[in-house]
């Protein structure tokens, strides 16, 4: 079987999408299929493509604004690819018109993931490029597609929401196997940590408000936001903590590779006050690295109370601000079991390996129906 993995961005800007492309695609590798990553040029890609090593990737050159990602001659590299099925990743760009011409030519599946962009959230977001691009091809490339894939039960009830009738697979998002770099779990200084883009529809700002609540009962812990911002998002949390005069949060850049995983193994809880999330790869991450973890109710995340591993609340500064001060108050050793359950459970249900067969299974269940 023949795999072309469609995207728009290949580079670490992409955040999440072109992380779980790039881990899908070197597992579905590793297993023995023919598999090549089509994607648009970006000038980061010289710095990044190591990382991308022991996969075929083809990076189409873009025309115009990068925000729309015009590729004029993906459609022919696709034709020449020749594959048995396409997967199809993310939303409102035009490599997702190209993979509808393809499969119009040739009559051949492919299967789309929106990765959160079509929750209620995401879409109250650009919504004028939004009902352009709907109007000009989105609607056909999501009318055409064979089925679509969910990482969630609440992905699925987003999809058809939005009027999708088609079949859809529910397959989580993997997570690699890290090792935590940190021993040290009786710190002095505790640090909790939010990793991830920095966008109004993460709630950060609720994250803030909570730590006014309860900053002076904890002179020992501080706060820290990393992330590359979005729409000046840093901007405005960095005036909400000077108007509200909180102490001890930082808003930082963007950090990768081992200083990422440093940071994060060094955290002594990953808070995510999301308004949507459609998985929260961070949150994964976070549990792999023995670190608890408190999610809103914004991302999937209720298995962390059903795993013992963290806490599932409302989003809002109030509930946030409960569940930070019940873990806090916890003594290192607990939160550290909590972290150690919360491994176990990504290692058992969430290895990419486990997870790129259970694409392999869904290729092979649309390419059937469509013969």
């Amino acid at each position: 079987m023949k795999i072309v993995h469609v995207t728009s961005s290949l580079v670490k800007k992409s955040a999440g999408v072109g992380e779980v492309v790039k881990a899908l695609s070197h597992q579905q590798t590793d297993l023995g299929f023919d598999v090549t990553v089509l994607g648009l040029d970006h000038p980061d890609w010289e710095l990044e493509k190591e990382e991308w090593s022991g996969v075929k990737t083809i990076l189409v050159p873009v025309f115009g604004p990068r925000k729309l990602g015009y590729a004029a001659h993906m459609e022919q590299v696709l034709e020449e690819l020749q594959p048995d099925i396409v997967h199809l990743h993310g939303l409102w760009m035009h490599p997702g018109r190209s993979v509808l011409k393809w499969h119009r030519k040739t009559n051949r599946p492919f299967i789309l993931s929106p990765h959160g962009m079509l929750s209620k959230v995401a879409l109250s977001y650009s919504k004028i490029k939004k009902y352009l691009i709907s109007a000009l091809f989105q609607n056909e490339v999501m009318a055409n597609a064979s089925a679509f894939h969910a990482t969630s039960n609440a992905e699925i009830i987003e999809i058809k929401d939005y009027g999708i009738k088609s079949k859809i697979y529910e397959i989580s998002n993997g997570i690699h196997e890290q090792i935590p770099l940190n021993g040290d779990y009786s710190k002095t200084d505790k640090t909790i940590i939010s990793l991830g883009r920095v966008h109004r529809k993460k709630a950060l700002d609720q994250l803030i408000l909570a730590w006014k609540k309860i900053e002076q009962e904890f002179p020992e812990w501080s706060v820290r936001i990393i992330g590359p911002s979005e729409g000046g998002e840093d901007t405005r949390l960095l005036s909400l903590i000077k108007d509200i005069d909180v102490s001890r949060v930082t808003v930082e850049g963007p950090v990768y590779g081992t200083d990422k995983i440093k940071i994060m193994s060094d955290a002594s809880i990953f808070a995510l006050p999301t308004y949507s999330e459609n998985f929260a790869l961070t949150v994964a991450e976070s549990l792999m690295l023995e670190v608890p973890v408190i999610s809103s109710h914004g991302a999937p995340w209720e298995g962390l109370e059903l795993e013992k591993c963290g806490l599932w609340v409302p989003v809002g500064s109030d509930s946030m601000a409960e569940a930070l001060k019940k873990l806090m108050l916890l003594n290192d050793s607990d939160r550290h079991e909590m972290g150690i359950r919360g491994r176990n459970w990504m290692i058992r249900d969430f290895s990419w390996s486990t997870i790129a067969e259970k694409f392999i299974v869904s290729y092979k269940d649309i390419i059937k129906d469509k013969l």
